[in-house]
């Protein structure tokens, strides 16, 4: 008993600082505080948690009993902030902070977006400020995560968010309002030709073309542009790129011709000239001429 009080004791007053010979000494946390911020499309997802660590324990079903809401994390509950409306889990979830819980079980978890971001551990929790609940399907994982970690991965403005402990991985998609805001704007102002912008219009076919879909609005979206602002190649580019896409390779050529007659009428543009040309033969070469 009083081997447990002593241990119970140290890991309350970890990372407590003393006084010692005139010297300041910051012991370290056994949980130390983490933290990622990342911009994804037009949503800045940040994420703040504490990060226990394996040290020999079994944590799943041990340390962190199965079928019971987890802080995920250690200390206070892991915290999580968007600053534009998401979906997660299929569900909206308005900007603002939020805790994340989870239920962990050896099949299946449940993940909770939980409006109250005051709760130390699970102790308090509240299903009826839950904001988000849905279930995902844990991983094994061939990497041992000796600590607690969160990572993000990016996938065309939206993200998928892992949690990675010991062997165990789960994740989950944090879908962001960016693709409805664009995809609106493009059939509300763009090909409706109400913007004047040049610069919009090809935004919007790049848009298209890096996402692979609605390839002849990306086209027209780039002639518009071009329209708007004769004296750019960029909207060139973006046209070649897409041609490229749907193998109409003579058009491509077509285009970087245009761009390169361009070019030369202006001072000082001989690399891009030559980057061009190259691009002419590489995009001969695979049109078999």
């Amino acid at each position: 008993m009083m081997r447990n009080i002593i241990v119970a004791t140290l890991l309350i007053f970890a990372g407590f600082q003393v006084r010692g010979q005139g010297v300041d000494f910051n012991f370290p946390s056994f949980s130390p505080k983490g933290s990622i911020s990342q911009v994804v499309g037009n949503t800045r997802i940040a994420i703040e948690y504490e990060r226990p660590s394996v040290r020999k324990r079994e944590i799943f079903g041990g340390l962190v009993p199965w079928d019971q809401v987890w802080r995920t994390g250690a200390g206070n509950a892991t915290k999580i902030r968007f600053d534009k409306e998401v979906k997660i889990g299929g569900q909206k979830v308005a900007p603002g902070h939020y805790a994340i819980l989870t239920i962990p079980n050896p099949d299946e978890w449940v993940v909770i977006i939980n409006s109250d971001t005051t709760l130390y551990g699970s102790f308090d929790y509240d299903y009826n400020q839950d904001v988000a609940r849905f279930v995902v399907i844990p991983n094994e994982t061939s990497r041992f995560y000796e600590t607690l970690n969160f990572d993000m991965e990016l996938n065309q403005h939206d993200a998928a968010l892992y949690l990675s402990w010991a062997n165990t991985q789960i994740s989950f998609t944090i879908e962001t309002t960016t693709n409805a805001i664009i995809y609106k704007l493009i059939q509300e102002e763009l090909l409706t030709g109400k913007n004047k912008v040049a610069d919009n219009y090809a935004g919007a076919a790049a848009y298209l073309a890096y996402r692979g879909i609605d390839l002849g609005d990306a086209l027209k979206l780039a002639e518009k542009a071009k329209d708007l602002d004769k004296e750019s190649e960029w909207f060139s580019s973006i046209k070649i790129g897409v041609y490229e896409s749907l193998k109409l390779y003579d058009l491509a050529l077509e285009e970087i011709s245009q761009a390169i007659a361009l070019l030369k009428r202006k001072e000082d543009r001989f690399n891009e000239i030559n980057q061009m040309e190259t691009e002419y033969l590489r995009v001969k070469e695979l049109s078999g001429n």
